[in-house]
């Protein structure tokens, strides 16, 4: 063995022997200095312990019961779901249950529905949504181009302080436009255009008023509403009118004074609202419009309204089927020699029942107005 492998091997020795000595020297000082400092370490090992399972059951708490931490309005109830607390008015107020529960059916000017005569006290159906329909289009047709005025009105009535209540229908798909060619009126589809870029620019909401809206009249407590959606009912049919709702969602929250408040809407468990044994002369509408010929009218009228048996509405435009587990039928049962010179309100209008509320008499939105024969027809179903 050369003297330089020998150097070598002697080295490696030498420094192996020191390694393990050092080795063996530290596992001997952390045992000891584990075995001084256990207690702590096993404190500090259970408290972090303990601090986990409590998170653990806080969490489990928190997403199986979050009302625990939620707070709701006075008058609503807290619904528990997982991890999110649903904040819900209770029955005769409206609302988003968190920070407002709104009553409905407050009225500050007594109506005079159930007295004879058709025009309504000023301000007296609060809840009342005039919305305005004015169309204008530069169409193509065959062999011509035709400028198109279309123009209409429906009611709707406030349910919350972002939501109106309203007919499908009064919604447009389709204007007629004559064809000078052809010296026939033609269906064309409403689209969006230079004069209307948006929905928004087609329909006019209105609120606080005992007046149908005309320009330069004076409107002192009218509110312009602006709305961003319009949300159908599922299973709405534009052509048999069956499930005729939609509900108009607003930009802002409308501001409730003495001219705008929201209507009674039924409890959810309801199945007698309205019911035909509850009299003569006890549904309601209000509006500005005798639905059946189209004619406006300008003060804001109310009138009173039969239940009436199905049987009697088959010929209320028999070629739309009907479902009366959805849908009811009204009139006027004895008025004017049973065929009526006035008519129920416009399309969209609300039908109101009297109803106790919490101990109060109010009118309850029961249905909305979808279609009806003209105001001729003896006893004027719709």
């Amino acid at each position: 063995m050369s003297t330089e492998n020998f150097k070598k091997e002697l080295h490696d020795d030498l420094t192996s022997e020191k390694y393990h000595e050092t080795s063996k020297s530290v596992k001997k000082s952390l045992i000891v200095s584990l075995k001084k400092n256990r207690f702590f370490l096993i404190s500090y090992g259970a408290f972090f312990l303990v601090i986990l399972t409590l998170c653990i059951i806080a969490l489990i708490i928190t997403g199986a019961t979050p009302c625990i931490h939620t707070k709701c309005h006075e008058n609503a109830k807290c619904i528990n779901h997982a991890f999110y607390a649903e904040c819900v008015c209770d029955y005769g107020y409206a609302g988003n249950g968190r920070d407002h529960c709104d009553e409905c059916g407050i009225t500050y000017f007594k109506n005079n529905a159930d007295e004879d005569g058709q025009s309504a006290i000023p301000y007296s159906w609060p809840a009342i949504a005039i919305i305005e329909y004015v169309y204008t289009a530069l169409i193509k047709l065959e062999t011509s181009r035709v400028l198109v005025y279309d123009w209409g009105m429906c009611g709707g009535v406030l349910i919350n302080r972002k939501h109106i209540l309203t007919s499908a229908s009064c919604f447009k798909e389709q204007v007629e436009a004559y064809d000078y060619s052809s010296g026939k009126y033609v269906k064309v589809n409403l689209t969006l255009n230079n004069f209307h870029p948006t929905l928004e620019s087609i329909y006019n909401i209105y609120m606080g008023s005992d007046k149908y809206v005309y320009y330069y009249e004076d409107l002192p407590h009218v509110v312009v509403e602006d709305f961003s959606q319009i949300i159908f009912h599922p299973e709405y049919n534009s052509k048999t009118l069956e499930n005729n709702l939609a509900i108009i969602k607003l930009n802002n929250p409308a501001d409730l004074n003495r001219y705008v408040q929201i209507t009674c809407l039924p409890n959810v468990t309801s199945t007698n609202i309205p019911d035909v044994n509850i009299g003569h002369n006890s549904l309601f509408i209000a509006g500005y419009s005798s639905s059946g010929d189209s004619y406006t009218g300008y003060e804001l009228q109310n009138l009173k309204l039969d239940m009436y048996n199905t049987s009697m509405c088959a010929d209320v435009d028999p070629d739309k089927p009907k479902n009366w587990d959805r849908q009811f039928c009204a009139g006027e049962y004895n008025a004017y020699g049973n065929t009526t010179g006035v008519c129920h309100g416009d399309y969209g209008s609300a039908l109101y029942a009297p109803f106790e509320i919490n101990g109060k008499m109010k009118y309850v939105t029961t249905g909305i107005l979808s279609y009806d024969l003209p105001c001729s027809t003896e006893h004027s179903p719709a």
